[in-house]
C-alpha cells in the first residue's frame, strides 16, 4: 500500500510538473519575451551587413569585434543556430497557447442558447420594448420575416406558443476564433521562413551578351548550383541621362530547356524580376568585358589558331597542351614616355590597342608581355615558339542577376492572408447575441421586445445596438400604435 502510494504520489508530481511547464510555455510573458528578443536579433541583423568576409568586419569594426562577431553568428544572423531556435521557441508557444484556450472557444461557440427565464430581459443593459395597442394577424403571420428584415439575418425559433414566440438571432459567431487564425497565419510564416533557410538559395550569374549559363554561383554555399534549364542574355539595353549616369538597363533574356529549345523570353529589370519554377531572377548590375581576337602561330610546329580571349581566363596555346596563356591588362591606346620611345623600335609614344598576356606552365607562370595591335611584326608579340598577332578587340556588356529559390514563400503569403484575416476577424467582428419576443397580454395588447449583448467590446456595444433598435422599430412601425420604455 506504501509502495502504490509513493507510485501515486511520484505520478501526480510528474504531472503537476508537466502542468506548471505547460502553463509557463503558453503564457503571454513569454510571448512578449520572445517578440522582443526577435526584434533586437532582427536590428543587430539590419545594423550589421549580412554575409561579408571575416577579413572586412575586421577592417570595419576592428579585430576583437570583428572575431566577435564572426563567433556569435552575427555575420549571418539570419541563419544561424540561434535565430531558428528563437523562431521555433516562438511557435511552440504560439501553439501552447492555441491549444490551452482554443478547446473553450470552441464549446462556447458550439453550445445551445437556451431562452432566457426572464423573456422581459429587464437585466439586459441593451433592450427595446415596444407596444402594440391590439394584436394585428397580418404581423402575427410576418413577425418572422420583419425580425429577418430589421436584424440582417433569419432568426431562430426557440419557444412558440399561443400567447408567447421566441427568436434567436446570432451574428459574428466564429469571431471569437480570429486570435487562432492570425497564429496559425503567424505559425504557416514561421514554417515558410524555416523552409525558405533550409530549402532555398540566393547566388548569382553573369551573363555576357550572346552567352548562357546553367548554374549560379552561391557564395553561401560556396557552390555552383544547377538551375534545372539554362538562361541565354539575348541583349543588354543601357539608356542614360545626358550626364552619363544610367537611367535605365534591363537584360533581355531567353529560357531554354535541355535541348535547345526556348522556354520563355523575358525583360528583367531593377524591381521588376523574372520568375521561372520558383527560380527568381533580379537585376542586379552590369558592366563591360573585353574580348580581344587573337592569331597564335606556333613557329615550330606551324599550326595556327584564332581565339578570342577575355580578360583573367586562360586559353590553349597550339601545339603543345601543357602550356597556356592568360590576358591580365589592356589598353585602348597605351602610352610610353618620350624618353623611353626614343630608346626603342616604336616610332611613336602612342601604342594603339594592345593587350597584356602571360604563359602559364608546370612550373608557374611566364614573364608577362605586351601584344600590339599596330606593331605586329615586333619582338614584344613573341614569346618563346609563339606569335601572336592582335586582330581586334571589343568591349561586351554583361549582365549581373541575382537568383533567388525560396520554396517556402507560398507559405509564407498564405500566412500574411491568414495573419490579416486574424485581426480583422478579432478586430472588426464581434460575437452578438440577440432575443426577440413577442409575448400576447390579456388585454389584448401585444409587447414585442428586443435584447442584446455582446461577449467582446461591450463598451461600445452601445452604439451598435441602437441601429439594431432603430431597424426593429422601422420594420414594425406599421403595425406600432403605441409604444413604452420598460
Amino acid at each position: 500500500m506504501e509502495a502504490a502510494g509513493r507510485v501515486q504520489e511520484g505520478s501526480s508530481t510528474h504531472t503537476g510538473f508537466l502542468q506548471i511547464l505547460f502553463e509557463k510555455i503558453a503564457g503571454i510573458r513569454l510571448t512578449i519575451f520572445l517578440c522582443i528578443l526577435l526584434a533586437l536579433v532582427s536590428l543587430i541583423g539590419t545594423l550589421i551587413p549580412q554575409k561579408l568576409p571575416a577579413s572586412q568586419y575586421a577592417s570595419s569594426y576592428g579585430p576583437v569585434a570583428g572575431r566577435i562577431i564572426a563567433s556569435l553568428g552575427f555575420s549571418d544572423i539570419y541563419h544561424s543556430v540561434g535565430f531558428i531556435l528563437l523562431l521555433c521557441l516562438l511557435a511552440i508557444n504560439l501553439l501552447a497557447c492555441s491549444l490551452k484556450r482554443f478547446p473553450s472557444v470552441w464549446r462556447a461557440t458550439r453550445r445551445e442558447h437556451p431562452v432566457p427565464a426572464d423573456r422581459q430581459f429587464k437585466s439586459w443593459k441593451h433592450r427595446e420594448s415596444l407596444v402594440l395597442s391590439r394584436a394585428d394577424e397580418d404581423l402575427e403571420e410576418r413577425f418572422e420575416e420583419v425580425v429577418s428584415r430589421a436584424l440582417g439575418k433569419k432568426p431562430e425559433q426557440k419557444l412558440e406558443s399561443i400567447e408567447e414566440r421566441v427568436f434567436f438571432v446570432e451574428k459574428g459567431r466564429y469571431a471569437r476564433y480570429g486570435p487562432y487564425v492570425a497564429h496559425l497565419g503567424i505559425l504557416i510564416i514561421l514554417l515558410g521562413g524555416v523552409v525558405g533557410i533550409f530549402f532555398g538559395f540566393k547566388g548569382t550569374v553573369s551573363l555576357p551578351e550572346g552567352q548562357e549559363a546553367e548554374a549560379a554561383w552561391s557564395a553561401d554555399k560556396g557552390e555552383t548550383i544547377p538551375l534545372g534549364f539554362r538562361i541565354r542574355c539575348r541583349r543588354f539595353v543601357l539608356l542614360q541621362y545626358p550626364d552619363g549616369s544610367p537611367k535605365e538597363y534591363r537584360s533581355e533574356v531567353s529560357l531554354l530547356n535541355g535541348e535547345g529549345a526556348t522556354i520563355l523570353d523575358g525583360d528583367i529589370r531593377v524591381n521588376h524580376p523574372l520568375t521561372y519554377k520558383g527560380i527568381t531572377f533580379y537585376q542586379s548590375t552590369y558592366g563591360r568585358i573585353l574580348e580581344a581576337s587573337l592569331r597564335i602561330r606556333n613557329q615550330e610546329s606551324g599550326q595556327e589558331i584564332d581565339v578570342t580571349v577575355e580578360l583573367n581566363k586562360p586559353f590553349p596555346l597550339p601545339g603543345d597542351p601543357h602550356v597556356r596563356a592568360m590576358a591580365v591588362d589592356f589598353h585602348e591606346n597605351l602610352q610610353i614616355p618620350a624618353e623611353m620611345q626614343r630608346r626603342t623600335f616604336f616610332p611613336r609614344t602612342s601604342l594603339g590597342p594592345a593587350v597584356r598576356l602571360v604563359t602559364l606552365h608546370d612550373k608557374g607562370f611566364g614573364r608577362p608581355f605586351w601584344v600590339f595591335k599596330d606593331f605586329s611584326g615586333k619582338t614584344q608579340n613573341r614569346q618563346g615558339p609563339y606569335h601572336f598577332r592582335m586582330q581586334g578587340y571589343r568591349w561586351v556588356y554583361y549582365t549581373g542577376l541575382q537568383v533567388a529559390r525560396d520554396p517556402g514563400t507560398p507559405l509564407v503569403w498564405t500566412g500574411c492572408v491568414l495573419l490579416i484575416a486574424g485581426f480583422l476577424m478579432a478586430l472588426l467582428m464581434d460575437h452578438e447575441i440577440l432575443w426577440v419576443s413577442s409575448r400576447r397580454e390579456g388585454d389584448g395588447r401585444v409587447v414585442l421586445c428586443l435584447a442584446g449583448r455582446t461577449v467582446r467590446h461591450p463598451a461600445v456595444y452601445a452604439a451598435r445596438f441602437e441601429k439594431r433598435r432603430a431597424a426593429f422599430r422601422r420594420a414594425v412601425t406599421p403595425w406600432l400604435q403605441e409604444n413604452e420604455c420598460s
